[in-house]
């Protein structure tokens, strides 16, 4: 059952950027917005046609470089819809899935809402996500978004079944000052050896100039995880025995050194910034690289404003190995909960967004890849630095990819619960990179142990 789990969609990325490649650009035309493809089965909820029902929609990661534009879609949307108004409901990224959590506990969930890849597990052990596999087939645009994206999500949750639609896809990046590394004249990290050399030769702390900031407060452990295989090269969370490989000699010697930046190539806030203080830290001009992904995109456009050039996106450096490791998994998209009343209603609102026209708009500015093709080939995404320069790396034959075990209902909880505290001490030099990898692989193990034995 573990690996039919290690989907194929893993290779996501490569369908992606072959997408890319397809001659013509998207069309803009606009999408079919559900009406009669809405699907036929179950309690769809009263939306008879002509009366007015209002949604909830909640927004997994809001904030100043996001809201407005769920503003701006849902405009579009009622315009579109003038029998159904959309509430919207903005979650602060930090927060989002605990509050999620607090609303299944208290039955009071949105109709719709946004939520990344890693949580679905969970979610649909707890039965609260529609399974939207009727709507989907029902849909005259299902396929129009990526095959793989769409796997992914099946492959996420425990049964195989749809419960999200993938709308925006992420990938780990390195984003850099190009300034600094012009003015120091140095090149762009390939390799972990160059990335450490680099971060010490860029940091001036009598100017209070840092090489790099560590994720050090909330989601720091999905950044960990992504940098950690990236160094080792290893592509299989478990082995064979199933036995997790995140304390693989490997990943202790990257941690030993990876640590003993925090205070020394990296300002000592690091340790409690989550991901608004990790990318002030670098938008203002403290640090020279900053590991994040493609959504923070919009936060640094919008700090460097006419200086936009100064700022570029790279891959993470190769591994020991020779070649790049992606973690996959990183899709973001909309889910319906099961107590909706208005679930055609949501359905209408969940296509729309995912519609080639509201993914060129979304993504464009925030700064992530679409998983609609035609909106894959839109001209803004073929001249987007930092989109193409992730495209090229993922497109390299060498490159390989890392599909955490995201559908195990428990791998949420211990990234919140036992990563990322547990992180926090080895950077205070509290616990030591070896006993806290080997708290994880023991934790991870029992998850997966658990797991497989649900299925006896």
């Amino acid at each position: 059952m573990m690996h039919m789990r290690q989907y194929t969609g893993a290779i996501l990325a490569i369908v992606l950027i072959l997408a890319l490649a397809l001659t013509g650009c998207g069309s803009n035309k606009t999408e079919s917005q559900g009406g009669s493809n809405s699907g036929n089965s179950g309690n769809h909820g009263d939306n008879s046609p002509g009366k007015p029902v209002t949604i909830t929609f909640w927004d997994e990661n809001s904030g100043p470089q996001r809201t407005p534009h769920y503003e701006e879609l849902i405009k579009r949307f009622e315009a579109a819809h003038p029998n159904i108004k959309v509430e919207y409901v903005g979650l602060p990224a930090s927060s989002a899935k605990q509050k999620y959590d607090v609303a299944i506990a208290s039955d009071d969930m949105p109709d719709i809402g946004g939520i990344n890849q890693f949580w679905i597990s969970d979610f649909v052990a707890k039965g609260v996500l529609l399974d939207l596999e009727d709507y989907f087939s029902s849909w005259s645009e299902k396929d129009k978004i990526a095959a793989s994206a769409i796997d992914g999500s099946r492959s996420s949750a425990p049964d195989g079944k749809l419960y999200q639609i993938p709308n925006t896809s992420n990938y780990s990046t390195l984003w850099y000052r190009a300034d600094w590394f012009e003015d120091a004249g140095i090149g762009v990290p390939q390799t972990f050896d160059e990335f450490f050399a680099t971060a010490d030769a860029l940091t001036d702390s009598a100017k209070d100039r840092y090489g790099f900031t560590i994720r050090g407060g909330s989601g720091s452990s999905k950044q960990l995880t992504e940098i950690l295989y990236a160094y080792s090269g290893i592509t299989d969370y478990f082995d064979q025995d199933g036995k997790a490989t995140v304390n693989d000699p490997a990943h202790v010697e990257f941690l030993n050194q990876y640590v003993q930046l925090y205070g020394t190539n990296t300002p000592t806030s690091d340790v409690t910034n989550g991901y608004k203080e990790m990318v002030a830290v670098f938008d203002t001009g403290i640090a020279a690289m900053l590991q994040h992904n493609l959504g923070s995109y919009g936060e640094h456009t919008k700090a460097f404003g006419a200086n936009a050039a100064e700022f570029k996106a790279s891959p993470l450096p190769k591994s020991q190995q020779g070649y790049r490791v992606v973690t996959g998994g990183d899709n973001v998209g909309l889910a319906i909960f099961k107590s909706s009343k208005h679930k055609d209603a949501a359905w209408k609102f969940l296509t729309f967004l995912a519609s080639e026209e509201s993914q060129n708009y979304w993504n464009q500015n925030i700064g992530q890849m679409p998983t609609h093709i035609d909106s894959l080939n839109s001209d803004w995404v073929k001249s987007s630095q930092h989109i193409l320069a992730l495209s090229e790396a993922i497109a390299d034959p060498a490159t390989k990819v890392l599909i955490p075990p995201i559908y195990l209902p428990d791998y949420s909880s211990i990234q919140l619960n036992v990563l990322e505290p547990g992180f926090q001490s080895v950077l205070l030099g509290k616990v030591s990179p070896q006993d806290f990898l080997d708290e994880w692989a023991q934790a991870i193990e029992a998850a997966l142990a658990e797991y497989q034995n649900s299925f006896k």
